[in-house]
């Protein structure tokens, strides 16, 4: 029974693969490069703010002099 069942998973699958494998290494690879690219972002936006304040704690330390 369980080689029956072995030969049929493999006959019917491409190179032994589940038909699962492709959508499911799609969607990682996706993901991925979603991540990669919202740190990208995320960088950014941080460089900005930390630019911001940097200029807001200059202009404060200018007018209290």
């Amino acid at each position: 029974m369980v080689q029956y069942i072995l030969e049929y998973m493999f006959s019917h699958s491409f190179w032994g693969l589940c038909a699962w494998d492709l959508p499911a290494l799609i969607v990682l690879a996706l993901m991925i490069l979603i991540f990669v690219i919202h740190r990208d972002k995320m960088k950014k936006r941080e460089e900005e703010f930390e630019e911001e304040l940097e200029k807001i704690q200059g202009e404060e330390a200018v007018d209290s002099i």
